[in-house]
This record gives C-alpha cells, sequence and structure tokens, in this order.
C-alpha cells in the first residue's frame, strides 16, 4: 500500500537510542486527579490514585512505580505515601485525554490510531506489514472489537492478570521487534466494584510484575506505562475525567526527566508510528516524544 512508508529499525538522525520493540502497561482505570474540563464530565474532586493513597497511608507501598517517577507528576499536590524521588528512573508527565466521549473503550482507540495522511489508522497493523525484518503486534487483553479487527495482530485474550502477565513476561523475554501491549484487568474491576483493598493489592502486584520486565527488557526496548481511562471508586459517575499517568523507561536511562502535560493519548501511536517510520501526517492529534525521552 502506497501510503505506508517501510518501517526500519536503523537509528535515526540524530536520536541517540536504536528502539526497536516498544512494551505498553496500560494501568487501566488508574487517573492521578482531575482533569481540567472535570466539571464536564461531573468529575470536580476525582482522584483515584489519590483516594486509594489516602485509604493506605503508609500501606501503598509502591516502590517500582515511585522509583520511575509516579510521585514526581504530582509535586504540587503530593500522593500520600508516594513522594517524589531525586534521581527518578523513568521520564514522567501525564496525559489529558482528548475524547469527548470519555467513555473506557475509547482509551485505546485515542493511544493507537494515528493520521497517515490519507486516512486514520492503528499502527497496530502497519508496524507489522511495513516492517523490513520480523515484527509482530502482540495485543494481551480481554476481548475488544477494536483489537480484534486488527488482522495482522497476534492477541492473546485473557480476563485475569495472573495468565496476562505471566504472558507478557514470556513475550518480553522472546526475540521479536514491534509492540507489546498489555492491559490489566483486574484494576477495572475493583474499581467497579467499589473495592479500594482489592485495588490497592493489584496495583502493589502490577508494582512488583513491571519490576520484572524492567529486569527482562532488551537494550533496545521502551517501556510505557499509562492508562487508558480512570475511574475513581469515590466518584458518583463512572468512568471519570482525569489526568492519567504516562511513565516512560528503558535500561540507558540514567536520570528521567518530565514530560509535562501531554494533551492526547495519541501521543503514544504518534511515538510509535515515529519509532517504526510509519508515514503519519504532520496535522494528526499525536506528537511523539521519542525525542525527548531518546536524545
Amino acid at each position: 500500500m502506497k501510503w505506508l512508508l517501510a518501517v526500519n529499525f536503523w537509528p535515526k538522525r540524530g536520536i541517540t537510542m536504536d528502539f526497536q520493540r516498544i512494551v505498553i502497561i496500560d494501568l487501566a482505570s488508574l487517573g492521578i486527579g482531575e482533569a481540567s474540563d472535570a466539571n464536564r464530565y461531573h468529575s470536580v474532586g476525582a482522584d483515584t490514585l489519590g483516594h486509594i493513597a489516602g485509604q493506605a497511608g503508609e500501606m501503598l507501598q509502591l516502590p517500582t512505580l515511585g522509583k520511575l517517577g509516579l510521585g514526581n507528576i504530582r509535586t504540587e499536590n503530593p500522593v500520600p505515601g508516594l513522594p517524589a524521588v531525586e534521581k527518578p528512573a523513568g521520564f514522567y508527565g501525564k496525559i489529558h485525554v482528548q475524547s469527548l466521549g470519555n467513555q473506557p473503550q475509547g482509551g485505546i482507540r485515542e493511544m493507537l490510531d494515528y493520521q497517515d495522511g490519507i486516512r486514520v489508522t492503528s499502527v497496530i497493523d502497519p508496524l507489522v506489514k511495513g516492517s523490513d525484518d520480523y515484527a509482530r503486534s502482540v495485543m494481551i487483553t480481554n476481548y475488544q472489537s477494536y483489537i480484534s479487527n486488527q488482522n495482522l495482530a497476534d492477541i492473546v485474550a485473557v480476563n485475569r492478570d495472573s495468565l496476562a502477565f505471566q504472558t507478557l513476561h514470556h513475550e518480553v523475554v522472546s526475540p521479536f521487534n514491534g509492540l507489546i501491549y498489555m492491559s490489566v484487568q483486574d484494576l477495572p474491576r475493583a474499581a467497579a466494584d467499589g473495592d479500594p483493598k482489592a485495588y490497592l493489592e493489584i496495583l502493589r502486584d502490577a508494582d512488583r510484575h513491571i519490576a520484572q520486565v524492567m529486569s527482562e527488557m532488551k537494550r533496545t526496548d521502551l517501556l510505557v506505562i499509562t492508562a487508558t481511562f480512570a475511574n475513581d471508586l469515590t466518584a458518583a459517575v463512572s468512568p471519570t475525567r482525569e489526568y492519567l499517568p504516562l511513565i516512560i523507561y528503558y535500561p540507558a536511562i540514567e536520570t528521567g526527566r518530565p514530560l509535562g502535560v501531554r494533551h492526547s493519548l495519541a501521543d503514544i501511536g504518534a511515538t510509535i508510528a515515529d519509532m517504526f517510520s510509519l508515514n503519519y501526517d504532520k496535522e494528526s492529534i499525536g506528537h511523539s516524544f521519542l525525542s525527548e525521552v531518546s536524545s
């Protein structure tokens, strides 16, 4: 197809790192405080992480996410039990969702779609189809029509985190280029059930698995930790309109830096398109942060 440029895995001019694979962990439902337009979505005062942390007190215990800079995102309104660290191991920022629908299923579409100059499409299939080398797009999640319609994706349908993380670790240590996406399934369930104790335990378990993923990563892997929607357990509405976390890590980082406020989850899709030389339109709503974290 003429609209798609060939993917290559050689270093780009002016970019230090030669990334060959991106791993996305979606902490679905983990908001980090009301967004600037929260009043339009009955979400004033929403703060998923803050309210969970407030109930947990000293029991929060998220050492990996804390080390990566999760606490550094909110220096003006610190999360209880999650202080900013002096030398974060990752890049950190927050994302304002652009979609007006504010629906859980809309987040992944906003994150992985991009404008290629002719149409809006997902990065999932073009990444595989345009590859000059063997590349895969591995999607580890529950059933979603958006993902199931990606013909070239390796889809692992899971409904529990134990199998999802097991699959994630297996794929991370496997030698291939491309994309791995995994969503944490039990967090949204605990949020929907209004169970802060379960939510916290699931978040701690994810923190432990993230540490393992970091130890399994190759030099040319880029890890993205985010969420595709928010759902404050204490709010009267679901989902809630909140900023979402953004944490970036790769093994060569010495000290991370702030990435500021990103205006759309589409920045992640734009970064993937940038990384694999997909032909995305300059007018796309997403803006790649690849040069901000790799040079």
